[in-house]
């Protein structure tokens, strides 16, 4: 029985962003513990998707931190940011559209500084003759974090395997759709 409120949120995320009305009782059910010890730990629905969204953000907090510091080539700091996709995936798919994250103190802030840092990343990615140019930055990590909620949710739905979804997105990220 899970009763760690990370492992229970790892849980919790991608049900809520497959159904948004999901109850308590499936999350709970999800997270592979009952609903009093789901309440237990976010004593309403509205604390649940509130440590959700700081969850995520920390996730991606993270993930940029590392590829900021890292002085590898760009290629190898973007592939490595894009193998740990999912937190982009879920701050569009999550925080930027669940109502009850309004209520995090500084979630639209936060939000906001990770796409900045997303679209700094990309900049360096153009600066070094990675990534292309003609495109505005911030195209690139709209791009980038769109493509990351499509492949997390089809790894969801089980249309891509999840040792896909990076791959898929460094494609087209990298060399786009044409042929």
């Amino acid at each position: 029985m899970r009763t760690d409120a990370t492992e229970v949120l790892d849980a919790a995320i991608p049900v809520l962003a497959k159904d948004r009305g999901a109850s308590m009782q499936a999350i709970a059910a999800s997270a592979g513990i009952s609903r009093a010890t789901l309440t237990r730990l976010f004593p309403t629905r509205q604390n649940l998707v509130q440590a959700m969204a700081v969850k995520i953000l920390d996730d991606c907090d993270r993930a940029l931190a590392h590829a900021e510091k890292d002085t590898s080539p760009i290629e190898q700091v973007l592939t490595a940011m894009v193998a740990d996709y999912r937190p982009f995936a879920q701050l569009w798919n999550l925080v930027y559209v669940e109502p009850d994250v309004l209520g995090v103190p500084d979630a639209s802030d936060r939000a906001e500084a990770v796409f900045r840092r997303t679209v700094t990343l990309m900049q360096r990615g153009q600066d070094l003759g990675l990534l292309r140019k003609d495109m505005p930055a911030t195209w690139l990590a709209s791009t980038f974090c769109g493509l990351a909620e499509t492949a997390w949710e089809l790894t969801l739905e089980g249309h891509m395997g999840s040792r896909q979804a990076p791959d898929f997105i460094t494609a087209i990220l990298l060399h786009g759709a044409g042929a």
